[in-house]
């Protein structure tokens, strides 16, 4: 178990905030609530499907989000994934929470009335990534994304608001990078990992 050394503003709330002001109530799983809850920078899911890992990806890009200015990318093997998995259940949360202030239905971003940013991309071509500077990123069926694109993208756009990420998949065997970082994970300092089938979830 990796030690885990708590990062300032790591409190988080129980509960979402609408526009209102009102807290409805967040349902989480056991095991989302554990990841959610961990103080790690780096996590590490390998979870098998309809476990709810979607679902916890909307709901820690909305927390890091609710904070002003904040740049939060959701990354996946393409454009067209990203869209088919996550771009209507994450419009219909923030409009249910009343945050939207503009939604680019060609860029799959959405920009909040905190001036925070929420983007959707694909890593088909991670060049194109290139550049940017984030407070948090989701790397959603990481094994099957370019091995390159956290350690030459998405890390150092991470380095300057030394922002966090998470890293989601579907078990895929042993040759491929995911599996060399979820075992990374277990063994590094703020990192941390957790394995479970769709059963457990």
């Amino acid at each position: 178990t990796p030690h885990k050394t708590p990062r300032p503003n790591d409190s988080r709330p129980q509960h979402e905030i609408d526009g209102n002001g009102n807290t409805p109530p967040v349902k989480l799983a056991p095991w989302q609530q554990a990841v959610s809850d961990d103080p790690s920078r780096f996590k590490c899911i390998s979870a098998g499907r309809r476990s709810g890992k979607t679902y916890l990806a909307i709901r820690e890009l909305c927390w890091y989000a609710h904070q002003p200015n904040k740049n939060v990318f959701y990354v996946t093997s393409s454009y067209r994934a990203a869209k088919m998995i996550v771009w209507k259940p994450l419009k219909d949360q923030l409009l249910n929470l009343r945050w939207v202030k503009k939604i680019n239905e060609s860029e799959l971003s959405i920009t909040l009335k905190n001036n925070s940013v929420i983007s959707l991309k694909g890593s088909e071509n991670i060049q194109a990534l290139r550049g940017i500077s984030l407070s948090y990123c989701v790397i959603d069926e990481a094994a099957f994304c370019d091995p390159d694109l956290f350690p030459e993208v998405i890390r150092p756009a991470l380095a300057d608001q030394r922002g966090d990420a998470m890293f989601i998949s579907t078990p895929c065997g042993k040759n491929n990078y995911f599996y060399n970082l979820f075992n990374l994970a277990s063994t590094t300092p703020g990192w941390n990992s957790w394995s479970m089938t769709t059963l457990e979830a």
